[in-house]
């Protein structure tokens, strides 16, 4: 058995004089900080199909461990989870751990709720395009909460892709007031560009004023330039998540959420295209094309070093070619590869291969000799021979 554990620090407490016995909003000096999920009731409005008792049923969402889950085969997003308590109880934090696999399983948005009577609910926390990058992970989540109630609901308004729910625990965290606080801090902002919507999320709480301005005028300024040039049936709403959890610079997630490290915001403010580079992902929209991953990233910084607003300040640019090279390395190689072949007699190759992409046609066989009349070795032999631009 795998059990959770959760930091507990008890706080002395005497009875004042006069004080009632079982007050609706306890002095802070009556309530310590301890997990007290088992003194509640657990109830779900969309159960496991065998019932909440079976193996993945709602029951494993408070049994305290981490080799057990709920799952859920048919998410709605009215979906919640309830917990009621004996007595009010003033809770100031919980936490969520993931599932052990699939991570499109995964709760994304939603929002933490309170009630003294389960009849009228106040919002206590919100949580928008979370993520829990490695497998049964637990992630905390701090507020402020001045008051005690009986009853608490997690409200699951969208996870990460497709119909199933899962999550491993669920656990409630009695805090008292001298020991409150909001965290992780997270802000949420809608900016409209013409057609196009941006959902700009901040899990940070100090992202650099400069840095936040480039990043909303390269969406303002490329977004539906590049759309106009690949795909005008591009998505209209993007988001960006400003995430200290993800590790890697940047990566687009389900199609339109790219999710960016911070730190490397920190290090490189003036790296500003990449978020050129990801919108051309959202752009791409490409289905599983088998051994062309290359490609993919090919594009993304080709359009990047095309279209690019502050390449030359953040000192990137295409690398020359060296014999160690091949057109299967991705990115700004293959990238260099692509612009060479628009500059020397295959203009327009790439806008015709990012269709083939996203029409799910492309391979590597037939795409380059139906639009070149060479294979792609005999293009990069041709491009090794003489690779200047």
């Amino acid at each position: 058995m795998i059990l959770l554990s959760t930091a507990i620090l008890a706080s002395s407490c005497s009875k004042k004089k006069n004080e009632p016995e079982t007050p609706v909003n306890p002095p802070t000096s009556q309530v310590e900080e301890l997990d007290i999920t088992s003194q509640a009731t657990l109830t779900v409005n969309i159960e496991n199909t065998g019932g909440k008792t079976a193996k993945e049923g709602s029951s494993s969402l408070v049994d305290n461990k981490l080799d057990t889950k709920f799952l859920i085969y048919s998410f709605a997003k009215t979906f919640y989870m309830q917990m009621e308590f004996p007595t009010a109880k003033q809770i100031g934090s919980y936490t969520l751990t993931a599932g052990d696999d699939a991570d499109d399983r995964d709760p994304q948005t939603w929002t933490l709720t309170a009630s003294v009577d389960g009849s009228t609910w106040v919002e206590l926390n919100a949580q928008a395009y979370e993520f829990f990058p490695t497998r049964t992970q637990t992630k905390r989540y701090d507020f402020i909460n001045p008051k005690a109630y009986k009853f608490y609901r997690l409200n699951v308004t969208d996870i990460r892709g497709g119909s199933l729910f899962q999550l491993t625990e669920w656990r409630l965290i009695q805090m008292p007031d001298s020991k409150q606080r909001t965290f992780p801090i997270s802000s949420v902002e809608t900016i409209v560009e013409g057609k196009n919507t941006l959902t700009f999320v901040n899990k940070t709480g100090d992202l650099n004023a400069t840095v936040k301005a480039g990043l909303l005028n390269v969406f303002k300024v490329n977004y539906q330039k590049m759309a106009d040039v690949y795909n005008p049936a591009a998505k209209d709403k993007v988001i960006f998540v400003i995430e200290p959890g993800y590790k890697g610079v940047a990566a687009t997630w389900g199609g339109s959420v790219i999710r960016y490290d911070p730190d490397w915001f920190r290090n490189n403010p003036k790296d500003l295209d990449v978020v050129t580079h990801e919108m051309m992902h959202v752009i791409q929209s490409y289905p599983p094309v088998a051994d062309a991953g290359w490609v993919t990233e090919g594009i993304a910084d080709y359009v990047r070093f095309t279209m690019g607003l502050t390449n030359a300040e953040a000192n990137w640019s295409l690398p020359n070619f060296t014999s160690s090279q091949s057109y299967r390395d991705a990115y700004r190689v293959t990238a260099r590869f692509f612009y060479w072949l628009e500059k020397h007699g295959y203009e327009g190759i790439v806008i015709k291969l990012d269709k083939s992409m996203r029409s799910g046609a492309y391979t590597t066989a037939a795409f380059w000799p139906a639009n070149t009349g060479k294979t792609v070795d005999q293009l990069w032999t041709d491009y090794s021979n003489n690779s200047a631009l």
